[in-house]
């Protein structure tokens, strides 16, 4: 039952407050909610009469605008976009050369360097960070291998 008849000014003010205090909320229930009010009160007012002592009980009935409005499903709140850990990829992508060319150790160095200096800051993403500080570990710890092979080799 939609409504077209004006109807008293307090429950005319009622309404502007009771939309006011909905901000915020689940914009269907909103207008779902001052929909349903304005029908219940169009039709007490059509069975009682449209008269001040009748918009008076209405918003008895209905309670303080608060009240309702703290009934209302709060609006969804857009979830905040997950930014991508850049520093971190490029570091697991500097890990991995390293190691595919673990014959530059300095590049392995750096990276196990920067790896670690992400991880005590507590930045970024943890299994990105930890995957470059294993991969980069072991380009490490390939590196001193060879070179102390080769080493033994020489004597």
């Amino acid at each position: 039952m939609t409504t077209t008849e004006p109807m008293p000014e307090l429950l005319e003010a009622y309404f502007a407050d009771l939309d006011r205090a909905l901000i915020g909320t689940d914009a269907r229930e909103h207008a779902e909610t001052v929909q349903a009010m304005r029908e219940d009160a169009a039709e007490m007012l059509s069975q009682y009469g449209a008269s001040e002592e009748t918009a008076e009980r209405v918003i008895a009935d209905f309670g303080p605008v608060e009240q309702v409005a703290a009934a209302a499903t709060p609006a969804p709140v857009a979830a905040a976009p997950v930014p991508r850990p850049w520093a971190d990829i490029w570091l697991l992508v500097g890990s991995i050369i390293g190691l595919l060319y673990f014959i530059i150790p300095v590049l392995s160095v750096a990276m196990l360097i920067w790896a670690i200096v992400r991880l005590r800051r507590h930045v970024g993403s943890l299994p990105l960070q930890k995957g470059a500080l294993w991969v980069s570990g072991t380009a490490v710890a390939l590196a001193v291998l060879l070179y102390g092979v080769r080493s033994a080799a020489n004597f």
